[in-house]
């Protein structure tokens, strides 16, 4: 495997990592605003990364 697709998959798998996280954080006992703010931010700001490894892989592999 192409060593761009592969730490490409790995920060993939990351980010869905982090996400799961942060989601169960969310469906805890939140004690702060800028605690469930913060979760929701990290949250989106970690599906837009997702999408563009997403677009990055398809273009590599449309490549090949």
């Amino acid at each position: 495997m192409n060593k761009e697709i592969e730490d490409l998959m790995e920060a993939k798998q990351q980010w869905e990592n982090d996400i799961k996280m942060y989601k169960e954080f969310l469906k805890g006992k939140i004690q702060t605003f800028e605690g469930k703010y913060g979760a929701q931010e990290y949250i989106y700001m970690a599906e837009n990364r997702l999408n563009d490894i997403n677009q990055k892989l398809k273009v590599i592999q449309e490549e090949l």
